[in-house]
């Protein structure tokens, strides 16, 4: 009974140490996506009447849903979301893929977007590019990428600037 409960303790350790904010200050990760056209996308900003607090750096803080419900180790470590519905997703400090958020008009949700990447997504290998429709809730300086159904998975992130 000691071993299992040294065990735990050890995974507890670990997971904290592991969930530490890991940004950067002082690095502006939105300036990766200043080579891409404000108008690449949309002529206008879809967010800005309504939804101007999506734009920002978002560091991913944890995982959930999924048939058990805990979620998957993160596959990104940030999303940037600059105007004109612009994302970009970094990994290990490496933009690995750029692309355009598309609003969906469903009464059901608020804020129902797809994530429609530049990239092939068997190339890129994120979820969110996957799994690209998620309703968005914002809480705070958080926000919250969640599945609209079934077993999928759910993104949860911060705000880092």
């Amino acid at each position: 009974m000691q071993n299992l409960t040294k065990a735990f303790l050890l995974v507890v350790f670990v997971a904290l140490v592991f969930s530490c904010n890991k940004d950067k200050n002082g690095i502006n990760y939105l300036a990766l996506l200043e080579d891409t056209p404000s108008n690449k996308y949309y002529d206008t900003d879809i967010f800005k009447d309504n939804y101007p607090q999506i734009y920002g750096t978002w560091q991913v803080i944890g995982t959930s849903g999924g048939f058990t419900g805990g979620g998957y180790l993160p596959d990104f470590d940030y999303l940037l979301i600059k105007p004109n519905a612009i994302f970009g997703i970094l990994r290990n400090d490496s933009l690995i893929t750029t692309g355009k958020i598309k609003i969906i008009d469903d009464p059901d949700f608020d804020l129902l977007i797809h994530f429609i990447s530049d990239t092939n997504p068997h190339e890129v290998g994120v979820n969110i590019i996957f799994d690209y429709e998620k309703f968005v809730v914002f809480r705070s300086d958080s926000l919250s990428l969640y599945s609209t159904c079934c077993d999928r998975f759910d993104t949860h992130l911060k705000r880092v600037e």
